[in-house]
């Protein structure tokens, strides 16, 4: 009697298991909402919606600007978390800054484009228009990517046409495997990194330690500029954007002060020796190593040219790079333009290169490219976390953990 009531436990408790929900999440892709210029609509009706067909969905919707970094960003946190079902709306049109579908392409590990060939062909019932919708699906270890349009009706009407094979897919996603079968695949594109061809360097707190030098430049110059210490507060936070960008980002100085403070900065720092960017120990053994490899390397960093040019010479390392790309635009603001043009000049594909750097915007840069990296923490530039947050590939706390994931 006592066996039978144990295998009638065992049974409730297979039968309350399948009964748990699916987690889902929403992500709202729309430059006017993230700048709270206009409300999202889009994203509350589809949370009520999943809600309704028995998803256990986070109330809050991620609000994302149309930029493919911050869009893959986003899916990786929600793969982080577990979430069985990622739907991101808007951003897959034909528009220049509809770029959804190209992030989900970038995360995702096999695509499923019959989720978004089955909402074409439902939609066209509607309307024509359905034919230029680009949207896509995928998976990510064991969350479900699904793109729908951004418009309330759209989304929900494309949802709906999907919502029965997406519950067919999910169980066959999540049947087997272990839950952390993500950090088992984070392991194996780590270990992958020591096989790419291609390694791209950012400079300031990557290879050299130069945080120190900066902040007390931009503290003096930000001094005399008329702002006090407890308005500067953290200067390290200038480690990371191109100058004079950063002032306007970390800051909020207009584009013309921001200008001015670069001037009197970069004045002060030209005059600075050796001394400002030594390298961390062990970084010039590493680069000999990976060269003696045959690896082709480049440095990526949005410090000025002049700049760059003058540190690699002062260490002793110039001759280590087949590429050199940093900043000569002002306006340059972003760290993908600049990982673009170094695969170009080294006719290195995405998939052959990683980014090894030590702020979120590398990181973020890298992946916006469909690149992998290594994010370092070396010399205090990043939040402890931040790089990881930002879909780092792997990430290392010191030049002997870095040469273990690059040189294998």
């Amino acid at each position: 009697m006592a066996h039978h009531d144990h295998d009638h436990e065992h049974n409730h408790e297979r039968d309350a298991a399948a009964q748990v929900p699916y987690t889902a999440r929403v992500i709202t892709v729309s430059d006017r909402c993230a700048a709270g210029k206009r409300v999202d609509s889009a994203g509350p009706v589809l949370v009520a919606q999943l809600a309704a067909a028995g998803f256990d969905v986070d109330p809050h919707v991620v609000v994302e600007p149309d930029d493919a970094g911050r869009i893959a960003h986003a899916i990786r946190e929600a793969a982080r978390a577990d979430v069985a079902l990622c739907v991101t709306c808007g951003g897959t049109g034909l528009g220049p800054r509809d770029v959804t579908p190209e992030a989900t392409l970038t995360v995702c590990d096999r695509m499923v484009p019959g989720l978004g060939e089955l909402m074409r062909s439902r939609s066209a019932g509607i309307t024509d228009h359905a034919w230029v919708s680009r949207g896509t699906a995928g998976t990510l270890a064991r969350t479900l990517v699904v793109n729908v349009p951004g418009s309330p009706k759209g989304a929900t009407e494309n949802l709906g046409f999907v919502l029965d094979p997406i519950r067919h897919g999910l169980k066959m996603l999540r049947a087997e495997g272990p839950a952390d079968c993500a950090a088992e695949r984070a392991a194996s594109e780590a270990a992958s990194l020591a096989s790419r061809p291609c390694v791209l360097f950012d400079f300031d707190g990557t290879l050299a330690d130069t945080k120190r030098c900066i902040v007390e430049t931009a503290t003096e110059v930000l001094l005399g500029f008329g702002l006090t210490r407890e308005q500067i507060g953290d200067a390290g936070r200038l480690v990371g954007p191109p100058f004079p960008a950063a002032f306007t980002l970390v800051y909020g100085l207009s584009e013309e002060d921001a200008a001015e403070v670069t001037r009197r900065y970069r004045a002060i720092y030209f005059k600075l020796g050796p001394e400002s960017h030594p390298l961390f120990a062990g970084i010039r053994e590493l680069l000999d190593e990976l060269r003696a490899q045959g690896r082709r390397l480049a440095i990526v960093s949005s410090k000025n040219y002049k700049l760059i040019d003058a540190a690699l010479a002062d260490t002793g390392i110039e001759g280590l790079f087949d590429a050199v790309v940093s900043s000569r635009d002002p306006k340059d603001v972003g760290k993908q333009a600049l990982v673009t043009r170094a695969l170009e000049e080294l006719g290195c594909a995405p998939h052959d290169a990683v980014m090894v750097g030590d702020r979120f915007y590398d990181i973020e840069g890298a992946c916006a490219c469909g690149v992998a990296s290594l994010g370092v923490y070396l010399g205090n530039t990043a939040e402890d976390g931040e790089l990881e947050r930002a879909g780092a590939t792997a990430v290392a706390r010191s030049v002997a953990e870095m040469r273990a994931i690059l040189v294998g």
